[in-house]
């Protein structure tokens, strides 16, 4: 044979037509079916796993470039029995150059689906109100759309039943790759997935394509192009291909699954339960019940009761899938997963009614070799030797037949579950907090819902991704995000410590139960346009770090409010503040808003101040005072020093007051004082430091006064007027003195009488004017123990339609050196001067006398309008001399209320008389006693007598009715 020859021989054993494996590579077929040609296969093919494979192949060219078989479609086709290929489709994502000796090169491939592809392409992006199907079908288009290459390589159908699946506020791809994001939104609710020759609707196409299917009921799933297969034993001579090995398994799994989920919109834990179905006898069932699946979910992880319990149900239905089994082996080519088979021949599958004899193949691994010449097979050997690749061997068939193939595969009953697992330990991407900016409705700084929670946009998600949904996702709005929650350091029912993040604030978000569509907001954080608080405006940090506190600013305005603390060193302080009416209240080290952190003293202690209003509301007092209470040590309404003062006030007002009446100039009304006293003693009663109420005084405690008390004494001052004021009464008193100035007038207007004592004397003086004393309706009565002595520097008048003098001993006159005495005596004149009297006519008719008339005593309507009682005393009854100029002692009952003496009618006056007052006693100078009953009404009998003057022994009526009868 001559060279020719050896290269003719050599080309016709690269020619793949008559082969058991063939390539077709679509378009390129023509350029690629002599250039690369299989020799042996290693693929596996499974639910939920997807196509993955190595093609070792031949070529008579040892310059392949490498990278032009990259992206491309190819179909690995192999020959059944009935001489039909059966296509395995998938794309090539590998390729690697094996050694040559010249002539022949080794190459290998490696097949991958399109979700194996997709494997590499790592995103993070969000999805809004959408489902499960409607994510699965935006990604698989945008593949379709983006790539030209994976478009004319893949289809895909979902065979799903969209109506069971909910519109989940927000789904989230982080950071993971789509098909690793693809696979763990159908794990988790319930979809297993394949892939399949060619389109989704069967259509013919030139190109080499793989539909991606994704289905939830096992029922749907299409027969396998087999149909019906043998089952054969060992090497049993056969016409068709047929299972070989059949090896049916059992495994213990969870009797039942229970899901936990917190429903913090219901405040209660969303629970499901379900049981498995599956028979695993009797150790087996008791062990299952121990096996239970209990997981706590995340927070709200189904979207309904209803899509709660589906999702329990997925969980339950993995485990049964897991449950049963068979493990076989076959050299049947023309079965996939994803399809189902009828088993014919086996001797206890066949003893089963029809559907039991049909079965689903869930994982298939394929293992085969070319038939090539052995001298051509020996030559591939070796350079797969030199090239380090290594195979299983495969059981050979008959001999001299040159065709090896085997495969292996798991396959369930039809109608079996076949839900795929899903754990979240395992399943769950790592996810690690991140930022992201807070967004709200246009022109809304803060925008929350019922339970506080805010939209969130995650930064760096790219524009394009989210076009599908309007940019939701990207958009800079409140549609960038579902509602998030936020950690707040305390929350309870309508109480806590809420401060919502506004928009644009950078939050830091971590995930609950480590899923990445459960964001929480852990913190808010400063930096670029979030720079850390200047409190008041002014200074920053590092400047000003010893100032901590809260912050806060008016929506869409600049204004703030603020609770600030100041830690200085020895300059601590403390501020609540509004810059609304610059109101502020300042505790502790008063200095000017620090920069840089200094601020120049403003005080010590306590400051409120605004520019508006300012009111202090008590409803059971207020109590403002300058005395000292060291170290903010004992009680809050200490006011020992207080309650002294007032109480000896009080017995200064009682005092003055005595000693007014008896000198008939009123007595003082004390019920005001002494009530204000008594309010002050027990005025924490029914506190906490007297929760008994006893307090030691009246009233209950907690009485609505203000007290005002200052030890170094008290200033109240105003540029304008000033008003002080009461409904009752005003007590103005002083130990000392009490001292009134007025610049220009001092007006005092009573609207009943007006009475002034003073216990030793009285001046009244006015500079320049006039002095005047006036009684419009009644008299002026001026009263002088000694005299009473009238001095004018120019003239004294006594001007009035009459003038009456009186004098019960003497009247003198003297005017320069002339004189007039009148006396019981007689009537003497005299002058050192002329005598002359001017008359009509002069009548002397002998002697004559008048006795001096007595004042008026006082009316019954003065009595009632001064709120008095006048008592006249008598030696006897009825016609008894008065007790005239009698001293007294006047007795409230053993209480002593006014000292006295009566009057030239033998009256006394009872001032302040309170109604209810039954009666009076009067102790005269010589021990006797006389009861004075009072009677607000008509008088019975003995009380006429008794007003009369009769006395009574030991107040006997009857011994007083003795003594009237005589």
């Amino acid at each position: 044979m001559n060279v020719t020859e050896i290269l003719r021989a050599f080309v016709s054993a690269l020619d793949q037509n008559n082969r058991a494996i063939r390539f077709h590579w679509g378009r390129h077929q023509e350029a690629l079916a002599r250039v690369l040609v299989p020799q042996s296969i290693d693929l596996t093919e499974g639910l939920c796993t997807g196509i993955e494979g190595h093609l070792t192949c031949l070529s008579s060219r040892p310059d392949l470039p490498l990278s032009t078989f990259l992206g491309l479609p190819l179909s690995v086709q192999l020959m059944t029995d009935r001489g039909k290929p059966y296509p395995i489709n998938g794309i090539i994502t590998d390729v690697r150059a094996g050694q040559s000796d010249g002539s022949l090169t080794c190459v290998q491939l490696t097949l991958r689906d399109a979700l194996g592809i997709l494997e590499q392409r790592v995103n993070s992006r969000t999805f809004r109100s959408t489902s499960v199907p409607d994510i699965l079908e935006t990604l698989l288009h945008e593949w379709q759309q983006r790539s030209s290459a994976l478009a004319q390589a893949f289809d895909f159908e979902l065979v799903l039943d969209r109506n069971q699946y909910p519109k989940r506020e927000q789904t989230r791809q982080a950071g993971e790759s789509d098909a690793a994001f693809i696979r763990r939104l159908c794990r988790r609710d319930g979809i297993f997935w394949y892939a399949r020759a060619g389109k989704h609707d069967g259509a013919a196409t030139d190109t080499p394509v793989h539909t991606l299917v994704f289905c939830d009921d096992p029922t749907k799933l299409p027969q396998a192009a087999a149909g019906q297969v043998p089952y054969h034993r060992g090497s049993q001579s056969r016409e068709r291909d047929a299972v070989t090995l059949w090896s049916t398994a059992r495994a213990l799994t969870p009797g039942s699954v229970r899901r936990s989920s917190w429903d913090y919109k219901a405040g209660r834990m969303a629970q499901s339960e379900q049981e498995t179905i599956v028979d695993q006898g009797e150790a087996g069932n008791d062990l299952a019940k121990l096996l239970a699946n209990s997981v706590i979910d995340v927070p709200h992880a189904g979207d309904s009761d209803a899509d709660q319990e589906r999702l329990a149900k997925a969980r339950i239905l993995a485990h049964e899938r897991r449950a049963e089994c068979v493990y076989a082996a076959s050299d049947v080519r023309d079965v996939s997963p994803g399809f189902w088979f009828t088993l014919l021949g086996h001797p206890e599958v066949d003893t089963r009614p029809d559907e039991q004899r049909q079965f689903v193949i869930t994982s298939l691994h394929h293992r085969a070799t070319n038939n090539y010449s052995k001298a051509l097979d020996e030559r591939a050997q070796a350079l797969f030797a030199a090239s380090r690749w290594s195979f299983d061997t495969l059981p050979a068939e008959e001999e001299g037949a040159g065709v090896r193939y085997e495969n292996t595969f798991t396959c369930v009953r039809r109608g079996v579950p076949l839900t795929p697992a899903y754990d979240p330990r395992v399943d769950l991407p790592p996810v690690h907090p991140f930022t992201a900016k807070v967004v709200g409705q246009d022109g809304e700084e803060v925008h929350c819902d019922e339970f506080g929670r805010i939209k969130v946009q995650i930064l760096g998600l790219r524009a394009d991704d989210h076009t599908h949904a309007q940019g939701a996702g990207t958009s800079g709005t409140e549609r960038d995000s579902a509602w998030v929650r936020w950690v707040s350091p305390w929350a309870g029912p309508n109480y806590g410590m809420d401060m919502l993040p506004r928009a644009g604030m950078e939050v830091l978000i971590d995930h609950l139960h480590g899923d990445p569509d459960k964001m929480i907001v852990t913190g808010v954080l400063h930096g670029g346009p979030n720079m850390p608080t200047t409190f008041s405006h002014t200074g920053s940090l590092p400047g000003n770090r010893y100032l901590s506190g809260i912050k806060t600013k008016e929506v869409k305005a600049d204004r703030y409010n603020q609770l600030r603390f100041d830690d200085t060193p020895g300059q601590i302080s403390s501020q609540l503040a509004s810059e609304h009416t610059h109101t502020q209240l300042n505790l502790g080290y008063l200095t000017e808003p620090r920069d840089e952190g200094k601020g120049a003293p403003r005080g010590d202690g306590l400051e409120a101040r605004t520019d508006a209003q300012a009111v202090i509301r008590a409803a059971k007092g207020v109590y403002v005072t300058a005395q000292q209470q060291g170290r903010a040590e004992g009680k809050m309404l200490e006011r020992t020093a207080l309650q002294t003062l007032i109480e000896q006030l009080q017995e200064l007002v009682r005092n003055l007051g005595d000693a007014s009446a008896a000198n008939d100039a009123e007595n003082t009304d004390l019920a005001r004082i002494e009530k204000i006293t008594s309010q002050i003693k027990g005025w924490d009663a029914g506190s906490n430091v007297d929760q008994g109420g006893g307090g030691g005084g009246g009233g209950g405690g907690g009485a609505p006064m203000v007290a005002i008390e200052g030890p170094a004494g008290v200033t109240v001052a105003s540029e304008d007027a000033m008003v002080l004021g009461a409904q009752t009464n005003i007590d103005a008193v002083s130990i000392g003195n009490t001292q009134i100035s007025a610049g220009r007038r001092l007006l005092m207007r009573v609207g009943d009488w007006m009475s002034a004592f003073a216990a030793k004397g009285m001046t009244l003086v006015t500079a320049e004017g006039k002095l005047r004393i006036e009684a419009h309706k009644e008299d002026v009565v001026v009263k002088a123990a000694k005299r009473i002595i009238l001095e004018a520097g120019e003239e004294i008048v006594f001007r009035s339609p009459k003038v009456n003098t009186q004098a019960s001993d003497e009247a003198s006159i003297n005017g320069g050196s002339s004189y007039s005495q009148w006396n019981g005596g007689g009537v003497v004149h005299g002058t050192s001067g002329v005598w002359r009297e001017h008359a009509a006519s002069h009548s002397l008719v002998g002697p004559d006398n008048k006795p001096v008339k007595a004042p008026d005593p006082l009316t019954f309507k003065e009595l009632e309008q001064q709120d008095s009682l006048a008592v006249v005393l008598r030696s006897h009854p009825e016609d008894g001399r008065p007790l005239a100029y009698e001293p007294y002692t006047l007795y409230k009952g053993s209480a002593k209320i006014a000292d006295g003496v009566t009057d030239e009618h033998g009256q006394l006056i009872i001032a302040n008389h309170q109604k209810g007052t039954s009666s009076y006693t009067v102790k005269l100078h010589n021990g006797h006693e006389i009861d004075v009953p009072v009677k607000e009404e008509g008088l019975t009998d003995d009380e006429q007598l008794a007003a009369q003057g009769w006395r009574a022994v030991d107040g006997d009526p009857e011994s007083r009715q003795r003594h009237a009868e005589g």
